[in-house]
């Protein structure tokens, strides 16, 4: 790059950086799209000269003509700077939203006089933070690889390395093998006591070798009970 503006227009997006909020307007079924500011690029080009700008409040009308706020339709609106100038528009045809000279703001679907609207689409500010957030509330904790658990001489266990993420962070665990010809690894177990409280245990339980699952007991709310003649336990592994 020889200067910012070069690194401005091959690294950032067209977007929303303040403003832009859409509501219903006065006029049963039209649409306000308030005032915002943002960058668009000027040529639609991934890498076109990328430029700050500005847009006035706006009516978007209700009505049966493209660009309207038609009826019984997802209409998406969007910020086009196709002409040189930024408008808000809408389209009920999101594939002809361009990807550098236009972004869209959200979404609008009308049912007669009454107005569903969602305010979303391209926000440029704070973004990977924002990012990171939307993959903790929707992806936690995911496997990516690895990890897999397998019985080894009786009752025993092994887990594979395993490649995990925890939003935009890769962890890697390393294999583990709980049998007496493995390290051994420890194997903590954990149960219920009388109280109800949680409590460990990593050393032998009843007949059942420190690294073993135990082939005697299950966990209660209250402590631990036998398991009976032609039952089994539920073992949960993390």
């Amino acid at each position: 790059f020889d200067d910012l503006q070069d690194l401005i227009n091959n690294t950032m997006s067209a977007g929303r950086t303040s403003g832009g909020l859409i509501e219903a307007s006065s006029a049963a079924g039209n649409v306000k799209v308030n005032l915002g500011t943002g960058f668009i690029k000027i040529t639609d080009s991934p890498n076109g000269l990328t430029r700050s700008f500005n847009w006035p409040n706006t009516i978007i009308v209700a009505g049966a003509l493209p660009g309207n706020i038609i009826d019984k339709e997802t209409n998406y609106i969007y910020i086009d700077y196709s002409a040189g100038v930024p408008v808000p528009k809408a389209t009920t045809d999101r594939t002809t939203i361009e990807l550098n000279r236009m972004f869209t703001l959200g979404r609008v679907y009308r049912d007669g006089v009454t107005l569903h609207i969602v305010n979303s689409g391209v926000n440029l500010y704070n973004h990977m933070r924002n990012n990171h957030e939307r993959l903790i509330g929707v992806r936690g904790f995911e496997r990516a690889s690895g990890g897999v658990i397998a019985e080894k001489l009786v009752r025993y266990l092994t887990s594979t390395d395993g490649v995990f993420y925890l939003g935009a962070n890769k962890i890697a665990t390393t294999q583990q093998d709980t049998s007496p010809t493995g390290p051994p690894d420890i194997l903590t177990r954990w149960y219920h006591d009388a109280g109800g409280n949680w409590v460990s245990n990593t050393g032998i339980e009843g007949a059942s070798a420190a690294g073993q699952i135990s082939n005697e007991h299950y966990d209660t709310p209250t402590g631990l009970a036998d398991i009976g003649v032609a039952r089994y336990g539920v073992f949960w592994l993390f």
